[in-house]
């Protein structure tokens, strides 16, 4: 008797838990000269350069700097800074500065899509 009270009580205290969050949503970037695009979700980061294959990574644990966000992997590092910016190319504005490193290479550009 004492058993099927504690399971029932177990179960009645298990239905009150919290549910996890739900996964954050995919977060976007974008530059040009040369076009390129950045995914990052909650498995991959995906580098994306015009006219060549995407460089996947692992997306690791986020560190939260003093002016946003910092991802860092063997092969892609992204620095996201929370500010205004434009894309240079159209009247758009995003809420994100945003620059990444891809085997060495340099790129700016604007995120928060």
């Amino acid at each position: 008797m004492k058993t099927s009270i504690a399971i029932a009580v177990g179960a009645g205290l298990a239905a009150c838990a919290p549910l996890p969050p739900p996964p954050p949503p995919p977060y976007h970037a974008v530059g040009t000269e040369p076009f390129w695009n950045l995914l990052i979700d909650e498995h991959n980061l995906t580098f994306t350069l015009a006219g060549s294959q995407p460089v996947l990574q692992p997306t690791p644990r986020v560190i939260h700097g003093f002016a946003g966000e910092i991802y860092q992997t063997p092969r892609i590092n992204v620095n996201i800074v929370h500010g205004t910016c434009s894309d240079g190319m159209s009247d758009r504005s995003y809420p994100d500065k945003v620059q990444v490193s891809v085997d060495g290479h340099q790129f700016s550009g604007c995120g928060g899509l």
